[in-house]
């Protein structure tokens, strides 16, 4: 009889021992179905329990998202490094007799020897980047990297500067065309550098959908400097220098986007914002329009 009830008491504590042990797997083994510590009874707390909870590695990234955006993000500075260079390339060759600028000159006199021909598409050709640029989003399956609104703003923008720069450049340089018609304002070249800044928005804004689309853009721009110089309107640094400021400036466009955003409040609904420039003979303009 003794024996009868001793058996008994070891199963009984048996499976209490069972029940306990699989009650408490959290911590020792992987989580059960149940997930009775943290979902079934949401009044259980860590302080209730004696069991130090533990977690799979693989619900939590290893990486923030600092250390993600940084390693996608490139230093601002690396930006200007072409541009720079374009311009450091023309200043040599207007302000200093050397090797740059005596190269600017046999350049133009092989055209003057050679070409005797005027092609006039650079004319047309250099907005095509730009246009591209605004109006390649409506095409279905092709997508820019931000709104049709803020590439208005940034094409907007960029080339406001753009134009700031060029045009004062020119007054300021005073250089003469290679053709000697009279004309002294070859310095920095603007048919280039309305082609750059297009060309370079566009890459910005499709590089992710395909880099042939900006690769395009910039062929076209450079088709667009060459044309100049075959023209014998533009010397070779001022087609450098002319590149070198589109891509400065649209480059500027995109860093003053979000204090715009800022400044007008263009983020929120309801609110809609345009912004076109307008040009003419020796002058420059901006249109802006905004409804609150």
């Amino acid at each position: 009889m003794i024996k009868k009830y001793f058996l008994l008491l070891l199963g009984i504590a048996s499976s209490l021992h069972a029940t306990h042990a699989e009650g408490d797997t959290l911590g020792i083994v992987p989580f059960s179905e149940e997930r009775h510590f943290l979902e079934k009874d949401s009044h259980t707390t860590i302080m209730d329990s004696n069991i130090s909870p533990t977690f799979s590695s693989d619900r939590f990234s290893t990486v923030s998202l600092g250390e993600s955006e940084g390693k996608k993000r490139r230093p601002i500075i690396t930006r200007f490094i072409v541009p720079t260079l374009c311009l450091a390339y023309g200043t040599v060759a207007r302000f200093n007799e050397s090797p740059v600028r005596r190269f600017d000159k046999h350049i133009a006199g092989q055209v003057n020897k050679h070409i005797d021909r005027h092609y006039g598409i650079d004319n047309s050709l250099q907005i095509m980047p730009a246009a591209v640029a605004w109006g390649l989003d409506f095409m279905p399956g092709i997508k820019a990297r931000h709104n049709f609104r803020d590439r208005t703003l940034i094409l907007a923008t960029s080339y406001s500067l753009m134009f700031a720069l060029v045009y004062t450049t020119k007054c300021l340089t005073g250089v003469e065309r290679p053709r000697q018609w009279g004309e002294y304002n070859s310095f920095p070249s603007g048919h280039t550098a309305v082609a750059f800044t297009g060309a370079h928005i566009l890459y910005k804004e499709y590089r992710d959908h395909s880099p042939w689309i900006g690769i395009g853009g910039y062929a076209a721009a450079a088709a667009v400097g060459t044309l100049r110089v075959i023209n014998n309107a533009h010397w070779v640094s001022d087609v450098i220098t002319g590149a070198g400021v589109g891509i400065l400036s649209a480059e500027a466009g995109y860093l003053m986007l979000p204090v715009w955003h800022r400044l007008l409040g263009i983020h929120e609904d309801g609110r809609q914002f345009a912004l076109m420039p307008q040009l003419g003979f020796c002058t420059a303009g901006l249109g802006v329009v905004y409804v609150f």
